[in-house]
């Protein structure tokens, strides 16, 4: 049949039967908005997590200075050997960059490795044991549901204080308070003094499983050598404060490290912008 033979029968057919026809083309438009809109939404919460995940890890207007990327994916042997091989960061670096950034920022120290917290015959497994300075909580937004946070001389002396996660404090103490009792890390009594408010998960990363305790305390030993950090944090009041912060940062650890001009930064300045990009 000729094409336009064709075309003409089907505009006969559309005519003589307009309600199908109208039927027919309104199932289509349904059909193909409902799949526009689904994938909008999907794809508008994948992003929105994706998000609130990054600044979770990172916070809001906050950078971290590390030896190597906390996240990466499909990197060479050759990449690995090379970031294994750069400097570590050290307290001192940490005061430095500290001393530097004249605009209004907070900053902390934190160590995180994974292990055990004990209380009588009760072991909570495979959580994050965190070794911080005090301002972590503010950079973290993590609020405390019971007692408190410790202070900057508790983490200066290196005092045997902890605050716990919700889920540690459950497995460990269930109903009871567990403020003023002891736990054990690394075979070292803590006093616990505080614990988190609960956060759930997000993306099925368990946000609760931790323990904070003073950068100065003996656990930082079970975490890194002496003197030794995995980043230093950084919070600014805005974006361009924090951009402002970071160049400070890099100027800082490149004179530390005796970085010549035509060499590349062997640490990393990590935001939630970098988790979002992974």
């Amino acid at each position: 049949m000729p094409v336009f033979e064709a075309f003409r029968l089907a505009l006969h057919t559309i005519r003589a039967q307009k309600l199908k026809s109208g039927f027919s083309l309104l199932g289509v438009f349904i059909g193909v908005a409902s799949l526009i809109a689904a994938w909008s939404i999907v794809n508008g919460v994948n992003r929105y997590m994706t998000e609130k995940f990054a600044q979770t890890l990172y916070g809001v207007n906050t950078f971290q200075l590390r030896r190597r990327p906390m996240f990466a994916a499909n990197v060479p042997d050759s990449v690995w050997r090379a970031w294994r091989r750069r400097p570590r960061i050290k307290f001192s670096d940490a005061e430095a960059v500290n001393a530097a950034l004249t605009m209004p920022v907070v900053t902390a120290w934190q160590s995180d490795e994974n292990g055990s917290v004990f209380y009588g015959g009760k072991e909570a497994r495979d959580i994050q044991l965190v070794t911080a300075s005090e301002r972590y909580f503010d950079i973290k937004n993590l609020r405390i549901a019971v007692g408190r946070a410790f202070t900057s001389q508790e983490n200066r002396s290196g005092v045997p204080v902890a605050v716990l996660g919700d889920a540690v404090a459950k497995r460990l103490f269930v109903d009871r308070t567990p403020l003023d009792r002891s736990v054990r890390i690394g075979g070292v009594a803590y006093r616990v003094i505080g614990v988190v408010e609960k956060q759930g998960s997000i993306l099925g990363f368990p946000l609760d499983r931790f323990v904070v305790v003073p950068a100065m305390s003996p656990a930082q030993n079970l975490v890194n050598p002496p003197g030794v950090l995995d980043a230093l944090l950084v919070k600014a009041q805005s974006e361009g404060e924090m951009r402002e912060a970071m160049e400070v940062a890099e100027g800082v650890m490149r004179s530390r490290h005796h970085l010549r001009p035509n060499q590349d930064n062997n640490f990393v300045l990590a935001t939630s912008e970098g988790v979002q990009r992974f």
